[in-house]
């Protein structure tokens, strides 16, 4: 069955939902225009937070054809777009609405939080100068051919800055995208896995670092040398500064809270709290606040709540008594990572609810009429195809056969996430244009449709050549 005849029965499979999401709208939409001014303005924050969380979780249908739900999110998105284009006028005091805009900042903080949470840097060291290799070849090449080569050709008209923001929107590369599809197809603890993990995050680090700097021009700074060395070493500081200092007191810290009250909730908040403060510092600094939460995110190892209580399911297993010694090595095992892992799911959860959010409504902030204009699907195709190649550069530099450097390579393709981020942060601070925006969300999309496909074909083969 074809991939569009696989759409089309999941349409039909889940019409019901469809049809109540649609029964639905006008009903909330009605209640929203009933209200005004007071508590009526706050509940209108809550139909509007409705409404967007639930077209993004109708997005994530496309889970079910094997696509990240990241695109059905932006897809779910940009059809409320659409909605609003044709006059359900409600959409538009959704995309202008304070509460929903920080309840998506909030979903970008969580993301990265969860991103930063889930790089391990000792694991990176493994495969240090490779990874590092391939990061900096990874970040390299694709800005530069987006900022010096492609912006000039496509947007002569535009800016400096825009033409930096459509260079750092290309150099992301998403690690939960790359990670979730090595984990399907078994090649987690290769080297070629181990290589793309180690470089997709140290990608992510130069990547905000490249976001940091070109957002500090965009809000006001003169382009020069001395201004770039500056941002880069406030950047880098912010950086080193915040996980060597969060490692110091990261511990003490949790010790304190956890003699407190030792329970989930004060595990989670106190984990929710250290992000939000560090995504504070990070802006003080004249930083995206995404930075300070990815910081966060990799200061904040599990042994920092070893006071906390262990979770429930560790805690069942524990209390399972058994005399073989097989059993008992497992069954220690699945403790050790339910305690390992417990943070992460406690973030992870929480992500449910609010990261869709965030995707959903950057879909949203396209403005609808300008992919209306055909040439922008060629120009976006075009930086597309710029952009996997810049990225299968990077697998070039590992000193393997070409199988397992076109392997990394692919995996260094999809965008994701991180270049969302980018995009949206670059439509926020006005540098790019509906145009320009529209045509990296498109970027994104495509990069993320093809990557795992990509990724399958070579570790298939590689896998076939070794065997």
């Amino acid at each position: 069955m074809g991939l569009s005849s696989r759409i089309l029965n999941l349409i039909w499979r889940y019409k019901y939902a469809s049809f109540a999401l649609v029964v639905l709208t006008p009903s909330l939409v009605m209640a929203s225009e009933s209200e005004s001014g007071g508590h009526g303005d706050l509940a209108k924050g809550f139909i509007f937070l409705a409404i967007i969380l639930l077209v993004a979780k109708v997005g994530q249908v496309v889970e079910k054809v094997g696509q990240a739900a990241v695109i059905g999110e932006l897809a779910a998105g940009i059809a409320l777009s659409a909605l609003g284009y044709f006059g359900l006028h409600i959409v538009g005091e959704i995309r202008s609405s304070e509460i929903i805009a920080f309840i998506a900042e909030f979903g970008a903080v969580i993301l990265l939080f969860q991103i930063g949470l889930e790089s391990n840097i000792a694991e990176m060291k493994k495969v240090g100068l490779t990874a590092f290799v391939v990061a900096i070849v990874g970040v390299v090449t694709p800005f530069v051919l987006g900022t010096w080569v492609l912006a000039p050709i496509f947007f002569p008209d535009q800016s400096l800055t825009a033409h930096l923001f459509l260079g750092a929107s290309m150099v992301a590369t998403s690690v939960g995208i790359t990670a979730s599809v090595f984990k399907a197809i078994g090649i987690s603890k290769t080297m070629e896995a181990q290589t793309v993990l180690g470089a997709a995050v140290i990608d992510d680090i130069l990547g905000l670092i490249v976001l940091s700097v070109v957002s500090a021009l965009a809000s006001g700074g003169e382009v020069s040398p001395a201004l770039i060395a500056e941002l880069s070493i406030k950047a880098f500081g912010f950086l080193g500064g915040s996980i060597l200092i969060g490692s110091f007191l990261a511990q003490p810290i949790s010790t304190l809270f956890s003699k407190i009250h030792d329970g989930v909730g004060m595990k989670l908040s106190l984990a929710i709290s250290i992000a939000l403060i560090f995504a504070y510092l990070a802006s003080l600094v004249g930083l995206a606040p995404i930075v300070g939460a990815f910081a966060a995110g990799l200061l904040l190892d599990p042994v920092h709540f070893k006071g906390f209580q262990i979770p429930h399911i560790a805690r069942k297993l524990k209390s399972v008594k058994t005399l073989d010694h097989e059993d008992k090595e497992h069954i220690e095992q699945l403790v050790h990572e339910q305690e390992h892992g417990h943070i992460e799911d406690l973030i992870g959860n929480l992500g449910l609810v609010f990261i869709p959010v965030f995707f959903a409504y950057t879909g949203l902030q396209i403005e609808f009429d300008s992919l209306l204009d055909p040439g922008i699907y060629l120009i976006a195709f075009a930086i597309s195809i710029v952009a996997i190649i810049s990225k299968m550069v990077a697998g070039l530099v590992i000193n393997k056969g070409k199988t397992s450097k076109l392997l990394v390579g692919s995996s260094m393709v999809p965008r994701g996430e991180v270049g969302l981020i980018f995009a949206a942060t670059g439509k926020a601070l006005g540098a790019i244009d509906d145009q320009v925006f529209s045509i990296i969300v498109i970027m994104v999309i495509i990069t993320t449709f093809v990557a795992p496909f990509g990724i399958k074909y070579f570790a298939n083969k590689l896998k076939s050549e070794i065997s």
